[in-house]
């Protein structure tokens, strides 16, 4: 059986790791987890791997996550608690030196892949993940002989004795308008950072635009239904008037925010790269980003503003990123701008229509590989030979079928 690409990439970053390209083999496994988030294997290597404890604690949370039944997580955990006076290092266990008082954390580097965690690579793409539905007494039974290394452990050592819970990335929340005679009952604690629908305690999704307000949880801002699209974009509207070097966090990170619960991963994208450089030690931030950099890029070309957003929807609940043009001239511009992976072209369009559009894209030298599926409201023999003749790679009829078209999509994208 074929190996899955995240069993590829995790196999490739393993290599790179033995010839000492940690670099390469980092870059890898974050391409894996985006892939499959629930591969446990390739968070045990992003943790041996990391640059910190709190980026490795960060990355067997993970592990957790896919399977909190884990018995060798649960026992690290509880003899971190059982021997808080004792600091594993590799030359064995030593004494720990009574304690100081506070002081800098030292710089951890990070140990070499361990014997057990290679061995437990060699069966790659066949016990790494744990499929939905699958239950997690099944999973524990896999992972039973997957060690972790010795940065995983002292990071689980070190969040163990600290007893201070991971800091979340929390949503902008503007100040209540201010008013000379405000009422106890209009001093909310908690605003949405889009309406300003107020609350007493904080709400993951506001009932006033429906809009998902905490960046934790990528799916389930995109599984999100019923989002008041004008308030969110008129909010997104003030938020922009700021000009972007003088944004705070919080605005960069309600502007990613927002554009995510639009399903607009592509305009989020800038604010998530800005709000994780002004925050890097939030590592939910950066886990995000992960996931949304590294999707595939869809340029889906329609004059109809309803297909646009119908396309997008489906897309980006099947974790690619759109960028949309109206025309062809417009989507000419965009692949001056960057080069997508696949191409989704409606034939009937004012000015250029979908097969002008596909002979430009197919005779320029950068973009002449892209796979192009033409959209068409026709199904006639005479269509699909002259859109084989404009070099298109297939054709979708409209009204196109979400499964049968995602189904299309991954063939060329695979």
């Amino acid at each position: 059986m074929p190996q899955s690409q995240d069993a590829l990439l995790l196999r490739e970053a393993v290599t790179a790791a033995k010839v000492g390209n940690k670099a390469a083999a980092r870059q890898l496994l974050r391409q894996a987890s985006v892939h499959n988030p629930d591969n446990e294997l390739v968070w045990l290597w992003r943790a041996s791997l990391s640059e910190s404890p709190k980026e490795a604690l960060f990355y067997l949370g993970e592990v957790l996550r896919i399977n909190p039944n884990n018995q060798k997580a649960s026992a690290w955990l509880e003899k971190c608690k059982g021997h808080s006076g004792v600091v594993h290092g590799e030359e064995g266990p030593k004494q720990a030196s009574p304690d100081p008082g506070p002081r800098p954390a030292p710089a951890v580097t990070p140990a070499p892949a361990t014997e057990s965690l290679l061995h437990a690579t060699e069966s790659i793409g066949t016990t790494t993940s744990r499929p939905a539905g699958t239950p997690a007494s099944a999973t524990a039974t896999r992972t039973q002989t997957t060690p972790v290394d010795q940065v995983a452990v002292a990071a689980l050592k070190t969040a163990a004795t600290s007893a201070q819970p991971k800091p979340a990335v929390m949503p902008f929340m503007p100040p209540a308008p201010k008013t000379t005679l405000a009422s106890p009952a209009q001093q909310f604690k908690w605003r949405c950072p889009f309406c300003s629908h107020g609350s007493d305690t904080m709400m993951r999704r506001c009932p006033s635009c429906r809009a998902i307000t905490a960046l934790d949880d990528l799916k389930e801002i995109e599984k999100n239904e019923g989002v008041q699209e004008k308030l969110l974009r008129d909010s997104l509207a003030r938020y922009e008037a700021t000009p972007a070097d003088k944004r705070g966090f919080e605005q960069n990170l309600s502007l990613a925010l927002g554009y995510l619960n639009l399903r607009e991963g592509t305009q989020a994208l800038p604010h998530l790269k800005a709000a994780a450089s002004q925050k890097k030690s939030d590592w939910t931030l950066l886990s995000i980003l992960d996931q949304i950099q590294w999707r595939k890029v869809i340029l889906v070309v329609d004059d109809s503003l309803t297909i646009r957003k119908a396309l997008s929807g489906i897309l980006e609940k099947n974790d690619y990123r759109v960028v949309t043009a109206e025309d062809g001239s417009h989507a000419l511009s965009r692949l001056n701008e960057a080069v997508p992976d696949l191409v989704l072209l409606d034939i009937t369009m004012p000015w250029m229509d979908g097969y002008q559009v596909c002979k430009v894209i197919k005779e320029r030298a950068l973009t002449r590989k892209v796979p192009v599926v033409m959209l068409s409201g026709k199904d006639g023999i005479f269509d699909r030979v002259r859109g084989r003749l404009a070099g298109c790679n297939d054709y979708v009829i409209k009204p196109f079928d979400p499964d049968g078209l995602l189904k299309t999509i991954k063939k060329f994208l695979s």
